[in-house]
């Protein structure tokens, strides 16, 4: 996943710097951990999170500096660090704390999620209304919702979906019910851990899934990130609110492109790119 991120001196010693102060291996987790390994959540999450840092040090480098961020579930934390609101040592000690209560929260095969295509959010939410064990999770566009909820949850929510005219309904290769009140264990957990960093108000506005609107300050992050996880993620409320404030150009920073190729629904006049490696950033011209 990072292993050429890590060939840069300054994020090859941050990494070994985070590994030590957050217990895990993440030089091993960048360059030689297997498919299996990473699709466990309490290795993605660091991973992930750690990859998006160091790629802002490079883009920064490069002259490239955000005037506002905003990251999907576990990309927030990411953005959080890109705004200077917490350390990445910190921040990779949160998101090692996050995967580990979120997979001990739903034992493997109990519950997982699905993304719904062709139906909008409201068609969505009156589909499952009263509906035991299954809930929206991502609102990502007007045309796509992710929902979580048990294995037989999400098998009645496929149905009354798939009645009510949704396109598809996709299962996800995930192992939990994220964002919906099954992690409210992990919550809880998770809070211990978030108390104990010493969070900073942002240096520039990081949009919060729970809201759709920016964090005010750093004395609520914890709080926020906390029902962050029991809750749905509101991305189109983000993009939607970055759109208000005259970005115009957005950079998905990480190993994937799900995010850029939302923008064409989300924002369609805005210009989009993915940056997922050095070479990428290296290449990467913004007028």
């Amino acid at each position: 996943m990072g292993a050429e991120l890590l060939t840069d001196p300054e994020v090859g010693d941050l990494c070994d710097r985070c590994s030590t102060s957050a217990g895990v291996d993440l030089r091993r987790l960048l360059t030689t951990a297997g498919d299996e390994e990473l699709r466990l959540t309490q290795n993605a999450q660091p991973a992930l999170c750690f990859v998006g840092i160091g790629l802002t040090i490079l883009l920064r480098r490069h002259g490239i500096e955000p005037t506002a961020a905003a990251g999907h579930s576990v990309g927030e934390y990411t953005a959080l660090a890109a705004s200077g609101a917490v350390s990445a040592h910190q921040v990779i000690q949160a998101v090692v704390e996050r995967g580990k209560a979120m997979a001990e929260a739903a034992p493997a095969g109990t519950s997982s999620m699905a993304a719904v295509l062709g139906l909008d959010s409201a068609a969505v939410e009156a589909a499952l209304a009263g509906m035991d064990g299954a809930w929206p999770a991502n609102y990502n566009t007007p045309t796509q919702t992710v929902i979580a909820g048990t294995t037989a949850g999400l098998e009645a929510a496929t149905r009354a979906l798939q009645a009510a005219g949704a396109k598809r309904v996709i299962p996800l290769n995930v192992s939990a019910a994220f964002h919906t009140p099954l992690m409210t264990p992990a919550a809880e957990r998770l809070r211990a851990a978030l108390d104990r960093i010493e969070w900073r108000a942002p240096r520039m506005p990081v949009m919060a899934n729970l809201t759709g609107r920016p964090h005010e300050g750093g004395d609520r992050i914890p709080q926020v990130m906390e029902m962050q996880l029991r809750s749905p993620v509101l991305w189109a409320a983000c993009v939607r609110t970055l759109a208000e404030m005259e970005c115009d150009t957005f950079l998905e920073v990480g190993p994937k492109r799900a995010l850029t190729g939302m923008m064409k629904e989300l924002s369609p006049t805005a210009t989009a790119f993915a940056v997922g490696s050095p070479d990428a950033v290296m290449q990467l011209q913004i007028a």
